[in-house]
């Protein structure tokens, strides 16, 4: 229980509507600063008895000094601005030096440059959390928890192990050797959750058993698609079916400024044949050659009076100008045109792959890892200027479209797909497409990002969605950890086991004796770093760690106590 503890929450987002609810439900008590620009939707949706205040940039570090920023125990800079956010963090260093700080943003890389200043805990970017949970729920599993170390994250994730999966007949000392990921618990049909203890002499792991492993987000990331069979020997073949072509979404429908440019251009165009033939005393015809040839730059103004010149000056430049713009964007829609169909023809061939509604922060993330892995993605976004398009493109398929729309989903192949994950931010939408991919491809997996718990709980039964999972939901945990505890311990409970992973810096040598210790009581490491060197698997491990290492570990909730009770 957090009784007494206090929390600043700065910026309203469903993320901190979670943190808030989550603080509050155990006594915590909590004050939130929103902008006047904010609505109400989220607000209406904070825990009864949170303090709300209104600030802007200007106000914030008198604001946080009226919340109590100098009692607080912790500032959690949650909206979804990033900019705002470490605005935030720099105005609690200013009202309050001492305040930890816990930071939302989309690269916590920046933020970890700038923890020192800034007395920055913890810096998370929720999509980078979440994204993990929704592919291992594409693939029929579950992550239970995302750890940042240094710039790569290490996910814990709970397994059934299926029918040709690489794990079987494997013991857990091989499946750390061979995929670089600690096995962590083990249960089977008859026997509830048993932790790994020992060196991992175990019995060989079998198939429809369930096993809990952690590991660099690459490695678990590698074995969870193995397991579902998307990829290696064992990648899943679906045979295609014939499917009418859908009918091409009309790009020249788009929105531009083209109608505009247009006006302005026959406007130029008309005034022009008028002043040209009462100055010049020519017919209307005469008059329009005259004009296209001034604008050309092909005039006879010389014997004219100086207003018809500069006149003639300005329909040159202007016209000149309007035709340019026309130009460029009939050309840019040409582009757009041939780009779009060869992305639908990518499309159009794949099968056995994720087909992916929605490239916000989230899609984004589950796009990449997933093309990182070797799986075929296609993507439809309904912006054909996505923050993220351009770069999804190059590596993989990107169709404007509503996936709303039955025939948007049917130029993404959805027929043909593994699975499909609703990603954009508007729960209505996926759900909507989820139940069109349902109806015409009731083998793949379908699931869908939704961000009310109610809705989520009675998806599955009401309109057979496999899994309907919040971004928020998922990240929760982090931020709440962070903010509640220095060490940001997380509790994991499988079954009747209960279990904690957090992230540890070596401050004494630690030698291969102390590891052999920690793995005797079930206590594993599950990814490491050096200060020279990027996030590593716990199969590089061979020898000692030096004080400066960092380390992820995971264990029974007694044991990791222990351990960091002696540390």
């Amino acid at each position: 229980m957090l009784q007494g503890k206090r929390f600043i929450i700065h910026g309203i987002s469903r993320l901190a509507v979670r943190v808030a609810r989550t603080l509050a439900a155990s006594n915590a008590e909590v004050t939130v600063l929103r902008r006047p620009s904010d609505g109400d939707e989220f607000i209406r949706m904070l825990p009864p008895g949170a303090r709300v205040l209104e600030t802007n940039a200007d106000e914030d570090v008198r604001r946080l000094v009226e919340a109590g920023a100098a009692r607080a125990d912790c500032l959690l800079a949650l909206g979804d601005d990033d900019l705002d956010n470490l605005r935030a963090a720099v105005a609690a260093h200013t009202a309050a030096p001492e305040l930890p700080v816990v930071l939302r943003t989309f690269d916590p890389g920046l933020a970890d440059q700038l923890e020192q200043g800034l007395n920055i805990r913890r810096a998370y970017s929720m999509s980078a959390l979440a994204a993990p949970a929704f592919i291992a729920a594409a693939c029929g599993d579950e992550v239970l928890e995302t750890l940042r170390l240094g710039d790569g994250e290490a996910p814990i994730c709970r397994l059934v192990v299926r029918p040709g999966s690489p794990f079987i007949g494997r013991t857990t000392a091989q499946v750390k050797t061979r995929f670089g990921c600690g096995v962590l618990a083990r249960a089977t049909e008859a026997n509830d959750w048993q932790p790994v203890l020992g060196d991992g002499m175990d019995a060989p792991i079998g198939e429809g058993e369930q096993i809990l492993v952690g590991g660099p987000l690459s490695q678990v990331l590698h074995v969870i698609c193995r397991n579902a069979g998307w990829l290696g020997d064992g990648k899943r073949r679906r045979k295609r079916r014939a499917v009418r072509p859908a009918p091409r979404t009309p790009s020249l429908q788009r929105r531009t400024l083209l109608p505009a440019v247009a006006a302005l251009l026959s406007a130029v165009l008309v005034i022009s044949i008028t002043v040209f033939s009462y100055a010049l005393h020519l017919r209307p015809i005469d008059a329009l050659y005259f004009v296209i040839t001034t604008v050309n730059g092909d005039s006879s103004l010389k014997a004219s009076p100086g207003w018809l010149k500069l006149f003639g000056c300005v329909v040159m430049l202007s016209g000149g100008a309007l035709l340019g713009i026309v130009f460029s964007y009939l050309a840019a829609l040409a582009t757009a045109e041939r780009l779009d169909e060869t992305m639908g023809r990518r499309a159009g061939r794949m099968s056995g792959h994720v087909v992916l509604a929605g490239l916000g922060n989230l899609g984004y993330r589950v796009a990449r890892l997933l093309t990182e892995q070797g799986m075929e993605v296609a993507v439809l976004e309904m912006s054909a200027t996505a923050r993220f398009a351009d770069a999804v493109r190059s590596i993989t398929p990107v169709l404007t479209g509503d996936a709303r729309l039955p025939e948007n989903l049917e130029r993404a192949s959805v027929r043909q797909a593994a699975a499909f994950l609703g990603c954009t931010n508007d729960d209505l939408s996926n759900i909507q497409a989820c139940l069109h991919v349902r109806r015409v491809n009731p083998d793949a997996t379908v699931i869908a990002r939704v961000f009310d718990d109610a809705l989520a709980e009675r998806l599955a039964d009401a309109f057979a969605i496999d899994r309907a999972l919040s971004a928020s939901q998922c990240a929760v945990g982090a931020f709440v950890g962070a903010a509640t505890d220095e060490r940001a311990l997380r509790p994991l409970h499988v079954g009747s086991l209960s279990l904690i992973a957090c992230r540890y810096t070596i401050t004494l040598p630690f030698t291969k004796a102390d590891m052999d210790a920690w793995r005797a009581n079930g206590v594993r490491i599950l990814a490491f770093r050096t200060p020279a060197s990027p996030v590593q698997p716990p199969s590089d491990l061979t020898g000692a760690l030096d004080p400066g290492d960092e380390i992820i570990l995971c264990g029974p909730a007694d044991a990791v106590r222990q351990i960091m009770a002696n540390v």
